[in-house]
């Protein structure tokens, strides 16, 4: 019984460190762990990119920001989204994140070097 249970728990191991393994995928559950895993952390640089332009802004801007990022939300969740199928499209998810990431990071930079200009901020 003891060995049985050590050769489960081990080749769950295997199977575990493989998945984690991105760089070469196996099979088409490693890609979606995979791209999942991506976007997860493409969305908390999400959040973290946003807060820190939003803390360079004054009430208007923030304003205004939030607004834009809140209809990216909606047009993103439309783009990348089956309502039909009852299904999200994860590929699609991650490279509009990873757009609006370069986005903010570009607005981020430019708070940071001739300060934030509202007329850039409703993209």
């Amino acid at each position: 019984m003891y060995k049985i249970i050590l050769a489960l728990f081990c080749s769950l191991i295997a199977s575990l460190s493989f998945a984690d393994n991105c760089d070469n995928t196996r099979n088409t559950y490693d890609d979606i762990y995979c791209t999942n895993k991506i976007y997860a952390s493409a969305d908390a640089d999400l959040n973290k990119n946003y807060q820190q332009l939003r803390s360079k802004m004054n009430m208007t801007q923030q304003k205004i920001l939030k607004k834009s990022q809140l209809a990216w939300i909606r047009h993103r969740d439309v783009t990348c989204s089956d309502e039909q199928q009852n299904s999200v499209d994860v590929e699609c998810r991650l490279s509009s994140t990873q757009q609006r990431n370069h986005w903010l990071l570009e607005r981020l930079r430019e708070c940071n070097t001739v300060g934030c200009k509202t007329t850039r901020l409703s993209q």
